[in-house]
């Protein structure tokens, strides 16, 4: 199950990263009611959460993101 989910997050991030990589820094930095603010704030999250589940995975300390 966890694996499955991974996969999925990781296809959804690629893709995003394909769509999102022609928005200026402005578009990627303005605030949005949806995600977790900005879309660069979403992906961060995105990014960290996939690192999370890598660290509980190998049994590691899971570390707190730093914005």
């Amino acid at each position: 199950m966890m694996l499955d989910l991974f996969k999925y997050n990781w296809k959804f991030r690629e893709d995003s990263f394909d769509q999102f990589s022609i928005l200026s820094e402005e578009v990627l930095l303005q605030e949005r009611q949806a995600g977790v603010g900005s879309i660069l704030k979403t992906f961060f999250h995105i990014i960290d959460v996939e690192c999370s589940w890598i660290q509980a995975i190998h049994d590691d300390e899971v570390s707190e993101p730093e914005f």
